[in-house]
């Protein structure tokens, strides 16, 4: 029997603290509660013990790999609709075939920003509830050009070797 949960939690495997740590900043900071592990068998023993809304797994991780782990999960009586992310470096058409074959919903490469898992999971049609997404993306940010509204005057006098060498320095540069 499974465990209630909060209503946003997030199941997080991967082996990297790092990625864990990023992950789990961007998903708190729009209202997700996170669950870390460090392997794809924490991952599946976890998500045995409780009903998480959003899965997200890394491709390679110790003892049990990302596929093995979304195979895994899938065959959990209350993850058949559960959306699943793989986050990897492996950018390829086996990797996408072998993950998806394995019943992974989205596949996010790394390096990803954290605009692009957001974008990722909003577009998932189970994150309805959550809102999908769309108050959580932020917009792109405006255009702007700085431009200096005058020439900075110099601090101290000009010596004619500062000079010369500003004209070498532009010469060099050119």
């Amino acid at each position: 029997m499974l465990h209630p949960t909060r209503p946003r939690d997030v199941i997080v495997a991967d082996n990297d603290s790092m990625i864990r740590g990023i992950l789990r900043t961007v998903l708190e900071g729009v209202g997700f509660f996170v669950l870390q592990m460090g392997d794809g068998a924490e991952a599946v023993n976890k998500a045995a013990r409780i009903r998480a809304q959003l899965v997200l797994l890394d491709y390679r991780m110790p003892k049990l790999d990302g596929v093995a782990a979304c195979a895994e999960i899938r065959r959990l009586p209350d993850y058949a609709d559960v959306p699943i992310i793989m986050l990897t470096a492996y950018d390829d058409a086996v990797a996408r075939a072998t993950a998806e074959a394995a019943g992974v919903t989205a596949f996010l490469t790394k390096p990803f920003r954290p605009v692009d898992l957001l974008r990722a999971i909003a577009r998932l049609p189970s994150m309805a509830p959550w809102g999908g997404g769309a108050h959580v993306i932020p917009p792109p940010a405006p255009e702007y050009h700085w431009k200096r509204q005058q020439e900075p005057k110099p601090l101290y006098g000009e010596s004619p070797e500062l000079l010369q060498g500003r004209r070498a320095l532009d010469l060099c540069r050119r």
